[in-house]
């Protein structure tokens, strides 16, 4: 296989945006967090309650909308089911894996 005469000027530029995009993600999770702590401080709510609630809807939207636009296109109604599933099929296996090594302990302390 030919090696094309730019591609270490490609692996750097990969890596350089790489490094942007996780510099970015690190600091946007340190932001959110603070401001997480901030929303939950105005209305009186815990800061557990704001922790979990505002992850998982907002890690839950790009799914909403991909599962809502490709239900309404006529030509991609099987995207919307295809996500769907795909992310069960995905998540749900975490539970049990979770589950043994607890080692038979339950996974939320009551």
């Amino acid at each position: 296989m030919a090696v094309a005469a730019g591609s270490a000027g490609v692996k750097q530029m990969i890596w350089i945006q790489f490094a942007v995009c996780t510099a970015i993600i690190l600091n946007s999770g340190t932001r959110f967090s603070h401001d997480g702590d901030v929303i939950a401080e105005e209305p009186g709510l815990s800061r557990t309650w704001i922790g979990v609630i505002l992850p998982a809807s907002v890690t839950s939207l790009p799914e909403l909308v991909t599962g809502i636009s490709s239900a309404a296109s006529d030509i991609l109604p099987n995207v919307a089911a295809g996500d769907v599933l795909g992310s069960y099929m995905f998540n749900l296996p975490i539970l049990p894996m979770l589950d043994i090594k607890r080692n038979g302990l339950p996974l939320s302390p009551a």
